[in-house]
């Protein structure tokens, strides 16, 4: 039977130990606490709220990129600003898009891209429908 040096054990104790406490501490910390946002989400147009945004400005190029969450329940939005080219991407639920008086009907996962100075407005029959936004500012800002 092999013999284990006492410096040995201990050294298995105390990882034994280390390990059990780590797990204890992941769970009591991070399993146990609510999750907290502080997001503050702002009106776009009647019917459509927007998340605030996330901006990504390049050093490679004069583009800087808002990403951004819109909301929007069961009805019709009013005519949401386009104050440049969106790239769009239906999240969850189903809309139909009125971009320039051309009618859309938009299924999860599709994506588009509505042009700066369009008209848009969005019909959700549905109960929730979540459009991630991605707006394309060029040159400098």
């Amino acid at each position: 039977m092999p013999r284990f040096r006492p410096h040995f054990v201990s050294l298995i104790a105390f990882l034994t130990a280390a390990v059990v406490f780590a797990g204890w501490l992941g769970n009591h910390l991070f399993a146990q606490q609510p999750v907290q946002t502080n997001q503050t989400y702002e009106v776009l147009a009647k019917g459509v709220v927007g998340s605030p945004p996330l901006q990504v400005q390049f050093t490679s190029a004069p583009l800087r990129l808002d990403l951004r969450n819109l909301i929007m329940g069961r009805g019709q939005t009013e005519s949401i600003p386009v104050p440049t080219s969106i790239l769009m991407e239906l999240r969850q639920g189903g809309v139909t898009t009125t971009i320039n008086q051309q009618q859309q009907e938009r299924r999860q996962g599709d994506l588009w891209v509505v042009e700066q100075g369009s008209a848009l407005t969005m019909q959700n029959p549905g109960e929730v429908a979540v459009i991630r936004a991605i707006y394309i500012f060029e040159g400098n800002r």
